[in-house]
């Protein structure tokens, strides 16, 4: 029967090879032909080991042109002209050096500053109704319709009633049926005089002419409030924030302010309309040149202050419930103008609030900062500026201001720690693609027999770099002569080789970036084995460099930096520098552009096939050929085997007929009594 492994290309389907013969005629073709294939084992073999290299090439280009990419990062001009400015009291003031400026270098002494204030405008506390307003006065109608400048408020008591605690006596009271005297008239009569006096020297009263409530012992302190309380009567007493002064026999309590006042959560058209005196109108009002819309029925002073706020009029508006007071200030520091009004404003709500000079709003003038500083050379000096941010204290540095307790100093001078992060991110891709180089391209180690063995066997390489043989060994030397080349100034020729004009710093080694003083290969091991296959590679570290670079030398480097900055920068930067030398040819290894300082520099190679894709593409080729060789051998052997196949069937054919006649002869013979 015929498989899938016999070789040939004319194998029936079915077949039944040496019936005639008794000779399986499929297993000699078979052997015949893998003899004749056996050669494709080492052209596989071949294919197999160029593929593992170009993967490797396509590897190290992509690590070379992340050393591109580094070279880009290391060509920024602004990494060797960058500064730091330090504080040593970050509380008291904070420095940054000023982009695009170079500061003066050293270290100065703020020997005082003062922060900038901004300017203010607070109302007329009059523009409200005092609590002593109306007729009859406000504080002698229940508390719902008065004057209070906080809306009063019973609270979520079950009964329906506030509560008040004074003196540890506690008062219920209804602000839709109570007034301000009749509060104060129960707390008189139930703390001070009732049937069981808890304080005969307490007295609770209200001042005419303050609009001031005040709690007073002269037995007792004075305490108000308790857990228990509910609704908002202490707020609107103006009570709650007020200082309590007492003794251990004696105490009081005022509010602080006039109780009446501004209700900011009640509309303009209220009944009490919203306890301004002067009722709020409709309209637009201006503030700095911006217009702010007001409704005297859908406004309410709250809702006013939030619009000014979120407006470009360039002032925070607020209102003090303590003081009842609403206040403008400019959000910029410095003696800025707040300009009110403008012709054509319709609402009165800047008078009716009492913010005008006519009014009687009362302005405070913002102040600039100053900040009084000693430079290097001991002379001092005091700036003005209308910010806490001080641009002109300290040339070409920002000092942001805070308080001041006692002086403090800033230190300036150039901020290497960029250059040093981008300068080591570039040794890092260099010593990266570089290592990949070095363990693709490291030879084999050849193992001999030892002397006195008996063995017949032959030397063999052992281990080795999958492009231990290749070119791209020429591109890591130059590489390696490239950064241990001179850079910066302009290059003269002296006994027939270019160096650098430059005479102090012009080369990586001369500001801290040395070349590696090592180099691994392999090495077999002295183990006495007496045979190749018994021996053992190892790897050995020779003297001489591998075409890395140690470390940076930060302490090299930066000295290098405040010594000699322009000489350290045309290392980097410039027609004769590392990034466009090593930039230009790396374009024509990898086939792809360095960009220095937004700019690519050299010209690609024709076709944007570089170095390593030239390596690629003849390795592409030698697989094709390899291919075709293959193709060649097999089609060579199934030729053979087919010939062959003919040649036994035709054999078999014919032995076949010989049977038959043999056969007939035998049986005539026998027919014939031979």
């Amino acid at each position: 029967m015929s498989s899938s492994s016999v070789p040939g290309t004319n194998v029936p389907p079915v077949s039944f090879p040496g019936i005639a013969s008794g000779i399986d005629y499929n297993a000699i073709i078979q052997k015949l032909t893998s003899l004749t294939l056996s050669q494709n084992v080492s052209l596989n073999a071949q294919i197999s080991t160029i593929n593992a290299a170009n993967t490797e090439l396509i590897k190290i280009n992509s690590m070379l042109n992340c050393v591109q990419n580094a070279l880009g990062a290391l060509s920024d001009p602004t990494l060797f002209n960058a500064w730091l400015a330090t504080s040593s009291n970050t509380a008291e003031g904070t420095a940054t050096a000023i982009s695009g400026q170079t500061p003066a270098s050293g270290t100065y002494t703020i020997l005082g500053q003062t922060q900038a204030t901004a300017t203010t405008i607070t109302n007329n506390p009059a523009a409200g109704h005092s609590i002593t307003d109306g007729s009859p006065p406000s504080d002698q109608i229940i508390l719902a319709k008065s004057y209070a400048a906080v809306t009063p408020s019973n609270g979520s008591s079950v009964s329906g009633n506030g509560s008040i605690t004074v003196q540890g006596f506690t008062l219920t009271y209804n602000v839709n049926i109570d007034s301000i005297d009749s509060i104060l008239a129960k707390l008189n009569s139930d703390i001070a005089t009732g049937p069981h006096p808890i304080d005969a020297g307490f007295n609770a009263s209200l001042d005419p002419a303050t609009g001031k409530v005040t709690f007073s012992s002269t037995d007792k302190p004075v305490t108000i409030g308790a857990p228990t309380d509910s609704g908002n009567l202490l707020d609107v007493l103006k009570l709650s924030s007020a200082q309590v002064n007492n003794t251990a026999t004696s105490g009081s309590v005022t509010s602080t302010s006039n109780i009446g006042g501004i209700n900011q959560a009640a509309s303009f058209n209220s009944s009490t309309s919203a306890g301004y005196v002067t009722p709020v109108t409709s309209g637009v009002f201006t503030i700095n040149g911006v217009h702010i819309n007001i409704s005297a029925s859908g406004d309410n002073t709250a809702s006013v202050i939030a619009r000014i706020n979120a407006s470009s009029a360039g002032v925070v508006a607020s209102y003090d419930a303590t003081t009842n007071k609403i206040t403008l200030t400019s959000t910029a520091t410095g003696p800025q103008t707040i300009v009110l009004g403008a012709a054509g404003d319709t609402s009165n709500f800047l008078t009716a609030a009492g913010l005008t000079s006519a009014s009687g709003a009362t302005t405070a003038v913002g102040t600039q900062a100053s900040v009084t500083v000693q430079g290097p050379s001991g002379v001092t000096n005091t700036v003005y500026s209308n910010s806490d941010q001080v641009t002109n204290a300290i040339p070409g540095v920002q000092l942001n201001i805070n308080g001041f307790t006692t002086p403090y100093t800033v230190t300036v001078g150039s901020d290497s720690s960029k250059l040093v992060k981008a300068l080591n991110t570039f040794v890092s891709a260099y010593n990266a693609a570089i290592t990949e180089v070095n363990n693709a391209t490291i030879p084999p180690a050849v193992i001999t027999p030892q002397a006195g063995s008996s063995t017949t066997a032959q030397s063999a390489s052992v281990g080795g770099g999958v492009l231990w043989n290749s070119q791209i060994q020429t591109v890591k030397d130059e590489l390696t002569s490239l950064v241990s080349g001179y850079f910066g100034g302009s290059l003269i020729r002296d006994s027939g080789s270019y160096t650098s004009t430059t005479t102090q710093y012009n080369s990586l080694a001369d500001i801290g970036l040395q070349l590696s003083d090592s180099f691994t290969t392999l090495a077999t091991a002295s183990t006495g084995a007496q045979t190749t296959s018994q021996q053992q590679v190892s790897t050995q570290q020779m003297q001489g460099t591998d075409g890395t670079l140690q470390p940076l030398n930060v302490s090299k480097f930066t000295t290098a930096l405040a010594t000699n900055p322009s000489e350290v920068q045309a290392i980097f930067q410039g027609a004769n520098s590392l990034t466009n030398n090593l930039g230009i040819y790396l374009g024509n290894v990898t086939g792809l552009p360095t960009l220095l300082n937004t700019s690519v520099v050299g010209e690609l190679p024709a076709g944007g096939v570089g170095i390593l894709q030239g390596f690629e593409n003849t390795n592409t080729d030698r697989i094709a050929s390899l291919s075709a060789q293959i193709q060649q051998v097999t089609n060579d052997a199934n030729m053979q085997a087919d010939q062959l196949r003919t040649e036994f069937t035709a054999t078999e054919g014919q032995l076949a007929v010989y049977q038959s006649m043999q056969s007939q002869l035998s049986g005539f013979f026998k027919g014939n009594g031979g």
